[in-house]
């Protein structure tokens, strides 16, 4: 039921459109198969009549433009089935792709990279594969079989019935193979999916891998994943070894039973010698289709495999607790927040706590600090700002609604987040801080410069149209900092985000961004509401207010004068660095 219910769903959204190509097709694959079994009896013709002297050159001249149209309909049966698998495939993977950009991290904490690579890849290369070449092999087979049959039938329904018990035979074994194939299928895919995972993984630390010697240790994790997928592979290869060759088998053992049974029969008169050539050659007919029956009963199988992987990821819900009326907040005006007695703990982890109890006040246009030692909970907070994850209804309010009663998609359009580790795409400096924006090079120019990023770029010749490479590569750690905070201040947001983005700069360096903060609200009606995570006090003191974490709660807050002139770790803390 489920297969059914997955493969209804497939032909509802993806194949309907296409119906009238698939009905096209399947004429010309109808039309291809008379042709094919016709030919043979005017073979068988033109063999009597070359006994009885008849016009055997018109019989010729018929046998040679049914073949040529053979080739005509046979190509236009292909190009009416695999342009629409062509198109079936673009849509499939776009629709995946769009709704993979709408799940929220809880869902990738507990996805591993490769598998999802995986999915949208190779097994929607079988979905194609199954409608293109699958539904052509399987409307062509069951035409071919019925008619061949049906021409078989009409020369001689006994030596059909000799002929065809062994084809028979071979079919219904092959069915009792099916099951297994299916389930070894779905197996491989997913043991494929797990050796794309290491492979990715490997490749995006592979510094780190370097670093520490464990080329070894990796390399033999990739073996043991290959050499699972290699007996899952090579198990399928025994079935199809053992099942599918069963078709010639049985395609010899009929032209045996055609020769033993229809030799005496054409000797003693109820058939031609016509007859039996005809015969035999609508065998030789029916034993291409029979053939690819293995081939096709696998793509089909591995299709179904496949799209039961691929409708399990567009099946996976997206978090909505803003319900289907959501408040649309306007943009352009930086908003106030206030975090009521928020706990909150990863959906990975509930029963780790990570915020307790935080309450704190960001005035519209105000600039807080967020100190703390590592693990005390401060890009978590970030975190349920940005709505990666949600809070607990009631906990955190912006302009006294709801946060988790906005439109995520219009809340997040206002943001401007720089996180502690920046993702940097293999592409120029200028296309990571546009980042999907509306490219403007004169508005990337000010964002690198505000962003501190004027001195470096002299160093590279090409400037703002250096390619960082994979995840920034070429790039220092403090540069691909300043492009991430780049790409925060070019879209002049209502809140700016910062995570720990001046950890990799120097101290003057670090006081022009703090600045550049200030004023990126010059060009507008007010600063945006800015929200700065650092470990590094000096980044801090022009803050309006600081808020200092341990272990999850706020344990102090006040200005960096206030903080410093009282007992605590921010003071303790800011004694180290100053000296």
């Amino acid at each position: 039921m489920q297969d059914r219910a997955v493969l209804r769903r497939m032909v509802q959204l993806y194949a309907w459109p296409h119906r009238w190509s698939f009905l096209a097709g399947a004429v010309c694959l109808l039309a291809t198969n008379w042709l094919t079994v016709t030919i043979p009896i005017q073979l068988g013709r033109g063999v009597d009549a070359l006994t009885d002297g008849g016009d055997v050159g018109s019989i010729a001249v018929t046998i040679a433009l049914m073949g040529l149209a053979v080739v005509v309909v046979r190509t236009l049966s292909r190009v009416l089935f695999f342009n629409p698998g062509r198109d079936m495939e673009y849509r499939l993977r776009g629709d995946l792709f769009e709704h993979l950009l709408r799940l929220q991290p809880r869902f990738y904490a507990g996805h591993r990279t490769g598998d999802i690579v995986s999915r949208a890849s190779n097994d929607i290369t079988w979905t194609r594969a199954m409608i293109g070449f699958g539904l052509m092999q399987l409307v062509n087979t069951t035409v071919a079989i019925t008619m061949t049959g049906w021409k078989m039938v009409s020369i001689s329904p006994r030596l059909t019935l000799w002929t065809i018990v062994p084809i028979g035979v071979s079919l219904a074994v092959i069915q009792l193979f099916l099951k297994r194939l299916f389930d070894l299928q779905k197996q491989s895919q997913e043991e494929l999916g797990e050796i794309s995972d290491h492979v990715l993984g490997s490749f995006q630390g592979i510094a780190t891998v370097q670093g520490f010697g464990a080329e070894e240790a990796f390399s033999d994790r990739l073996h043991e994943r290959n050499h699972a997928w290699l007996v899952t592979t090579m198990r399928l290869s025994v079935i199809r070894s053992l099942a599918f060759p069963l078709l010639g088998l049985a395609g010899g053992l009929a032209v045996f039973a055609l020769l033993y049974v229809g030799g005496p029969m054409a000797v003693v008169g109820p058939l031609s010698v016509g007859d039996l050539a005809a015969f035999a050659t609508l065998i030789a007919a029916l034993l291409p289709p029979l053939r690819s029956l293995g081939w096709m009963l696998s793509v089909l199988q591995r299709g179904k495999a496949a799209l039961d992987r691929i409708f399990e990821l567009l099946d996976e819900p997206i978090d909505r607790p803003e319900g289907d009326n959501p408040v649309l907040q306007d943009g352009g005006s930086p908003p106030s927040i206030a975090v009521r007695s928020l706990n909150f703990a990863y959906p990975d982890e509930p029963e780790r706590t990570v915020l307790t109890d935080v309450n704190l006040d960001v005035p519209a246009s105000s600039v807080l600090g967020i100190f703390g030692r590592t693990g005390s909970g401060k890009s978590t907070l970030l975190h349920v700002l940005a709505r990666l994850y949600d809070p607990p209804c009631g906990t955190v309010m912006v302009d006294e609604s709801d946060i988790t009663s906005l439109e995520r998609g219009r809340w997040r359009s206002r943001l401007a987040v720089a996180p502690q580790r920046p993702f940097l795409f293999s592409e120029t400096i200028a296309e990571n801080i546009a980042l999907g924006a509306p490219f403007d090079i004169g508005a990337v120019e000010q964002a690198a410069s505000d962003a501190a990023l004027d001195a470096d770029l002299h160093v590279f010749s090409d400037g703002l149209e250096t390619v960082v490479g994979q995840r920034g590569i070429m790039l220092s750690g403090g540069q691909r900092q300043r492009v991430a905070l780049a790409r925060a201040l070019m879209r002049r947001s209502d809140l700016v985000l910062l995570d720990d983005v001046l950890s990799a700069v120097d101290h003057r360096t670090e006081a022009q961004l703090v600045a550049s903060l200030r004023d990126t609200g010059s060009d507008r009606d007010a600063p945006p509401t800015v929200v700065i995570v650092s470990n590094r006090i000096s980044a801090l003191r022009h803050a309006d207010n600081i808020v200092v974490l341990d272990e999850g709660r706020v344990v102090d807050q006040g200005t960096h004068s206030e903080l410093t002139s009282r007992d605590g770790v921010y003071r303790d803390v800011w004694e180290v660095q100053r000296t």
